[in-house]
């Protein structure tokens, strides 16, 4: 090998690395079949949790396990879905599969409805189309069995117009913009989740605080709450852990704003690095 190609294929072997830790970086989720309980057809299923999907995949933060891989696990464990919940089988396929985070979507309602009422100054019906969507969202952190969200995304949409002058949709059509929206919330719960505002760090000079997430999620004069987490409250029968008790112990304002990283004034209380902000 020439002593010139030497310090190219160094540099290439250094940049694959440094590539491969931005891989690893990020945070891998696994979506669980979503669970219907407002009886949707399986079409339905299979697209809000596509939908998800490819929302946490285009935020260039998370890698979503392939579902094949996930029920390969599942069945070598031989874990039931509800299995799943219990903590130290969660812990066990999270390790095997390199899972950070389990999400388990269920669609609580979807329903739409088309109400009509003659006009006689245009001797026409006067049509309303609404419709309504709901998906229940339980995010769990794998290493500990945390829930990190627990929350429901809801996607409404309405129209109205007359028969035969307007272009009006159809209940399905209405239904379908409310899924997308409320998938589209859906991503922003577990994105928000996933990827919380935290204190950083906190100046001993000026005091100034600073916070690790930037344009995305903040904005100059955002005022937040800050939370700092106390221990784990874990159910005496499952060893699942419930809850994290929070304890509010400051409010900051943001007054910089970079790209990845703004910066806030204590107004009330104090800040601690690895505290929570909303």
């Amino acid at each position: 090998m020439s002593c010139e190609m030497k310090p190219l294929l160094a540099g290439l072997l250094a940049l694959c690395l440094v590539l491969g830790g931005w891989a690893q970086a990020k945070t891998t989720v696994a979506i669980m079949p979503v669970e219907n309980q407002a009886h949707v057809s399986a079409k339905v299923r299979e697209a809000v949790r596509l939908d998800i999907e490819r929302q946490l995949v285009q935020s260039g933060k998370v890698d979503v396990i392939e579902r094949q891989k996930l029920n390969a696990l599942v069945r070598e464990l031989e874990l039931s879905q509800t299995g799943l919940i219990d903590p130290r089988k969660l812990q066990e396929l999270g390790r095997i599969s390199g899972v950070d985070a389990f999400l388990f979507p269920a669609i609580t309602s979807a329903w739409a409805s088309e109400k009509r009422q003659y006009l006689r100054i245009v001797g026409a019906d006067e049509v309303t189309v609404s419709a309504g969507f709901a998906i229940a969202l339980k995010l769990v952190e794998t290493e500990t069995a945390r829930i990190l969200a627990a929350d429901k995304a809801q996607g409404y949409f309405k129209a109205r117009g007359v028969e035969g002058v307007d272009d009006i949709p159809s209940k399905g059509a209405a239904l379908a913009a409310a899924r997308r929206q409320a998938v589209e919330r859906a991503g922003r719960v577990i994105l928000a989740a996933l990827f919380p505002v935290k204190v950083a760090h906190v100046s001993k000079r000026t005091g100034l605080v600073t916070l690790n997430r930037g344009k995305d999620a903040l904005r100059v004069g955002q005022v937040l709450g800050v939370y700092a987490l106390e221990e784990p409250i874990v159910d005496p029968d499952t060893g699942e852990v419930i809850a994290h008790e929070e304890v509010k112990i400051g409010r900051i304002k943001v007054v910089e704003v970079r790209a990845r990283i703004a910066r806030a004034r204590v107004l009330e209380g104090h800040a601690e690095v690895g505290a929570i902000c909303r």
